[in-house]
């Protein structure tokens, strides 16, 4: 069976993407960045929010189809999500709720 993984935007195509917007929509320096959540509001992005830290690769089965999704866990939780994937250096956006 196939893993599922979700693509993860990479610090490189951040950079594009966040260029581009600017040039798009003419974006000032003091525009405010949230976070869609998929409820009823966005969330707001501290500004101390951004940290860099180990994460690690995981698959987890879907106990009524069977099927297995990829994730990443930050290291220190690593071992409870009985992650095996490569260690990797990854930006972290830290959760203010």
């Amino acid at each position: 069976m196939q893993v599922q993984e979700v693509p993860v935007i990479t610090l490189k195509e951040l950079k594009a993407a966040i260029a581009q917007l600017e040039k798009e929509h003419q974006l000032a320096e003091d525009t405010k960045v949230f976070l869609n959540t998929g409820w009823d509001s966005v969330q707001e992005i501290a500004p101390d929010a951004l940290k860099v830290a180990k994460v690690q690769a995981f698959t987890v089965e879907d106990p009524l189809s069977g099927e297995e999704f990829g994730g990443h866990s930050l290291l220190t939780k690593a071992e409870a999500m009985k992650a095996q994937g490569k260690i990797e250096t990854a930006i972290i956006i830290n959760n203010v709720y």
